[in-house]
């Protein structure tokens, strides 16, 4: 296992976007799997017992953000180790997939790395884009015990999929009709199906990954502006200490911190990102409980823009982690 480290690549002053992360690649399983699956754990060595787990988006797999091999970086100077899992859903395995099994296969990850260190170890989540849906899920659905080695939660990108879709253009009609197809193949309980055309053109999908992607309030959709409060407490109520402890009762303590993209190109420009800010703090039970949030200026959904804003996310993470 990782262990101890003489030197290090880089600091988190001096490392740039595009730094080498040295790393340990390991594989972790269930035993109920027909396979193992794999997680890179930087640095190659190292003392920490603490370890900030990062969760990608659609189509993305390891140093799925620019900003990774600085985030790294910086956690090892922390005593973090960053650990970046490839899931079954990673790259163009998501269509398959659901919410669910990365959560799943998350938790697992966390209890390897737990067995591993005899019990000694604390976790932090940081998810991108649709990481940040598998974060809010793991957080529900995983036992108590692992639930309450989870610190931190940094939510980068926090956007509602149903929403994005109707920032892109669908003149030929093409994705209310898969969203018919979808529904018909669910109602006749075939939910697995792959439906008749492929999601951005190249990414094989099942009836019932499309509808949760798509339609409303899906197993996907959690972060959508057209949601009442009650409505959001119910998704995002768990995010924040009390709701934790509600079925967690030994949980020592949870900050959540949700950050938002100014310029996110995937959000609609009907909606008022800093009022739904507030909403998603106020769902999770507000400051009291640990809950946060933090708007990037002008900043793209995956922080690539402006340059600033990889930099001030990092510094983000790090103060949420040093506030444990």
């Amino acid at each position: 296992p990782p262990r101890r480290s003489s030197r290090r690549l880089a600091s988190s002053a001096a490392a740039s976007p595009t730094a080498p992360l040295s790393g340990c690649l390991y594989r972790y399983k269930h035993p109920s799997w027909p396979a193992p699956l794999q997680a890179f754990e930087s640095p190659a060595a190292h003392a920490h017992r603490k370890y900030c787990v990062y969760i990608g988006g659609l189509t993305d797999g390891l140093l799925a953000c620019s900003y990774v091999e600085a985030l790294g970086a910086a956690l090892d100077e922390r005593g973090w180790s960053l650990v970046q899992p490839v899931l079954s859903s990673s790259y163009a395995g998501f269509g398959c997939s659901s919410l669910q099994r990365d959560a799943d296969e998350l938790a697992q990850l966390l209890r390897h790395i737990a067995d591993r260190e005899e019990g000694d170890a604390e976790f932090a989540l940081v998810g991108h884009s649709t990481g940040c849906q598998d974060a809010v899920t793991l957080l529900r659905t995983a036992p108590p015990e692992l639930r309450c080695r989870v610190r931190a939660a940094v939510l980068q990108a926090p956007v509602s999929d149903r929403e994005s879709q109707t920032v892109e253009q669908d003149s030929d009609g093409s994705r209310g009709r898969l969203l018919a197809e979808a529904e018909a193949k669910l109602a006749a309980g075939e939910g697995e199906a792959l439906l008749s055309q492929k999601y951005y053109g190249f990414v094989p999908i099942s009836a019932s990954r499309f509808a949760s992607l798509v339609g409303r309030d899906g197993p996907d959709d959690l972060f959508s502006s057209d949601f009442t409060d009650e409505r959001l407490a119910a998704k995002l109520g768990h995010m924040g200490l009390a709701g934790q402890r509600a079925t967690a009762p030994s949980h020592p303590g949870l900050r959540t911190l949700f950050c938002f993209s100014g310029g996110d190109e995937y959000v609609p420009p009907s909606v008022d990102v800093p009022l739904l800010a507030r909403r998603f703090v106020a769902a999770a039970g507000g400051a009291e409980n640990g809950a946060s949030a933090l708007i990037l200026a002008g900043a793209s959904h995956n922080l690539a823009k402006p340059p600033r804003a990889a930099g001030e996310f990092v510094a983000a993470v790090c103060r949420t982690l040093d506030e444990i």
